[in-house]
């Protein structure tokens, strides 16, 4: 997709590696200034370093868990960017993070799970996505206009045998968009999900997946699965879209379906 998003500022948790490294290339590519949001690791001013080639990014050192860290945060951005257009809720952990989880190559029965484990993955996976939206969500209202996106799973994965607690964390975090699609458009922001639609090659998977999809002759999905995706959302196109979930693989024929150019 071929659009041009000078003068349009984003920022994208998770940014550091896969799906939003890859969309934080995407838009920079089409001319966006992104703050790039992850723990603050030597991996996030390495991202920055990589994603300094395609435009204007800057790192945005945030624990999605830690509510005086994402605070801090907001600060930051507002004082660089002054407004924020396009806010993507994307930091999320597998179920493949965490002592007790998989460490057998099984997922653990729910009377194996560490709740230590179920914690830190419910808390990055559901309250980051409400630590941060209540944070950054101030500056695009004061504004008038805004563009929340949260990154999701598939409906199946989220009822799927093994996905405890990733899939209800998710699936927490989406049923918060669709209510905040309802009660944000007052001031002027809309709210959507995406999700890739398949399993995609991120640091979510275990070798054990990779080795899986190997053997039976299947490809996983690209990190750049969501690139069109978030391209679209960031577009004028995209301006009265809202309470929608998209899935990436299916893009271009929810477009024919909604009557947009993919």
């Amino acid at each position: 997709m071929k659009i041009n998003l000078s003068g349009f500022h984003v920022l994208i948790t998770g940014a550091s590696s896969g799906l939003g490294f890859e969309m934080a290339k995407a838009l920079l590519q089409a001319g966006a200034a992104v703050g790039a949001a992850a723990r603050p690791t030597k991996r996030l001013e390495a991202a920055c370093e990589k994603l300094s080639a395609y435009g204007e990014v800057f790192p945005v050192p945030m624990d999605v868990r830690d509510e005086a860290s994402v605070r801090q945060a907001a600060e930051k951005v507002r004082e660089k960017f002054g407004h924020l257009d396009m806010l993507v809720n994307n930091a999320g952990v597998g179920n493949n993070v965490g002592a007790g989880m998989n460490e057998k190559g099984e997922t653990p029965q729910i009377f194996d799970i560490p709740t230590e484990a179920f914690t830190n993955i419910v808390e990055t996976n559901f309250t980051g996505y409400f630590l941060v939206t209540k944070y950054f969500v101030p500056m695009m209202a004061e504004a008038g206009k805004g563009r929340l996106v949260y990154v999701s799973t598939s409906d199946g994965t989220m009822k799927m045998k093994g996905q405890i607690p990733y899939g209800p964390a998710r699936a927490a975090a989406e049923a918060m968009a669709f209510i905040l699609a309802q009660e944000l458009p007052r001031y002027g922001l809309t709210v959507n999900v995406i999700c890739p639609g398949g399993a995609t090659d991120t640091g979510m998977c275990t070798e054990e997946m990779r080795e899986f999809f190997k053997k039976s002759g299947r490809t996983m999905l690209p990190p750049s699965v969501m690139n069109d995706t978030i391209l679209f959302l960031a577009s004028p196109e995209a301006e009265k879209v809202n309470g929608e979930k998209i899935v990436a693989k299916e893009f271009e024929a929810w477009c024919r379906e909604k009557g947009f150019r993919a």
